[in-house]
């Protein structure tokens, strides 16, 4: 369990709140699915449900499925398997206040795991920075306060001294997380975006979120501005290219060079089929490549941000100068057929 994790829940539970659930249509019916808060949580692959199926049905239910007012916000893996084999569960009741709390909590927790992806961490940390900044601010001023939860919320509090002008929420959560406060904020503005395209394009999103498709932070942001149509249109080729980035690298050169989205002079790319196949472009390559890079300078960045390297075995970090050697080769041997 994470230091974040144990934190928040920490703050957050009622004492002695955890109950023996009763198992069969009652209990289904009275504990209740959010499908915001169900869409924060990674999905497990196949073989990690069924393996959380066969240590449910070997060992029981150990863990809590944690609940605010009636609704699961974590476990819900858990939750259906033991509903589905009437295997006894507890519940743990949490004291948040506000949607915005819950959010935060589930962030948080979900941030510390081990299985997501680098996209899906960004959205986490993002999302979490967004439902805080709202936190914030009704602590700064003075809404929604009662006596229920008040150790989460006093975590929460703009320090005293802070100039009205600096973000204390990017600030608070840059030092946890080790990024600077302008990244915490474009985190952010890549939640805000996500969120955007998931309203137009559902089966997008689990694609970026899972790095199946790569799309740069920058045109993400760009693409989530655009009218719905052609949100929808740019999505199908991204869906049907198994290349990165075939299919918008076109497009992304108007996104970038576009100060409004809504802008008319935006020409929609045809959909890609085997019949119309775009002509060959000999910039396709390079341009995937400069695309691609910055995710992995990004996880280089987290890593030394975040790995303790005393604590690290020798044949890992022998295994990673191995690979860090080949890739400096590499960059070397195309640099130097650039120059040429």
């Amino acid at each position: 369990m994470t230091t974040t994790r144990t934190r928040y829940i920490a703050a957050a539970l009622y004492a002695n709140s955890s109950v023996y659930a009763r198992i069969g249509k009652a209990m289904s019916n009275y504990l209740k699915i959010d499908t915001v808060f169900q869409k924060l949580i990674s999905p497990l692959s196949a073989d990690e449900y069924k393996q959380l199926e066969e240590n449910l049905l070997n060992e029981g239910c150990r863990e809590p499925i944690y609940v605010w007012k009636g609704t699961i916000i974590d476990e819900h893996n858990r939750h259906k398997i033991c509903l589905q084999h009437k295997i006894p569960f507890q519940t743990q009741q949490l004291s948040l206040e506000s949607r915005h709390e819950v959010i935060a909590w589930i962030c948080a927790n979900q941030i510390g795991r081990q299985n997501i992806s680098e996209e899906t961490r960004r959205y986490l940390i993002g999302k979490r920075y967004e439902s805080e900044k709202i936190i914030d601010n009704h602590n700064r001023t003075g809404k929604n306060q009662s006596t229920k939860g008040e150790g989460l919320r006093t975590e929460m509090l703009f320090e005293p001294g802070i100039p009205p002008r600096e973000n204390a929420t990017a600030r608070k959560l840059g030092e946890e997380y080790r990024l600077s406060q302008a990244t915490i904020a474009k985190y952010g503005a890549y939640s805000r975006a996500v969120d955007a395209l998931t309203k137009v394009s559902e089966e997008l999103v689990p694609k970026i979120l899972s790095g199946q498709t790569k799309i740069s932070q920058d045109n993400l942001i760009e693409l989530s501005k655009l009218p719905a149509q052609e949100i929808k249109r740019l999505s199908r080729q991204l869906i049907q290219n198994d290349r990165d980035f075939v299919g918008y690298a076109a497009a992304s050169k108007k996104l970038s060079s576009r100060t409004r989205p809504q802008a008319p002079d935006f020409q929609v790319l045809p959909e890609i089929t085997v019949k119309n196949m775009p002509a060959f472009d000999p910039d396709a390559e390079i341009t995937s490549l400069s695309l691609t890079i910055p995710s992995w300078i990004s996880s280089i960045e987290r890593t030394r941000s975040l790995a303790n390297l005393d604590l690290v075995s020798d044949k890992a970090k022998d295994k990673l100068a191995d690979i860090l050697n080949n890739l400096k080769n590499a960059s070397d041997q195309l640099l130097s057929m650039i120059r040429e």
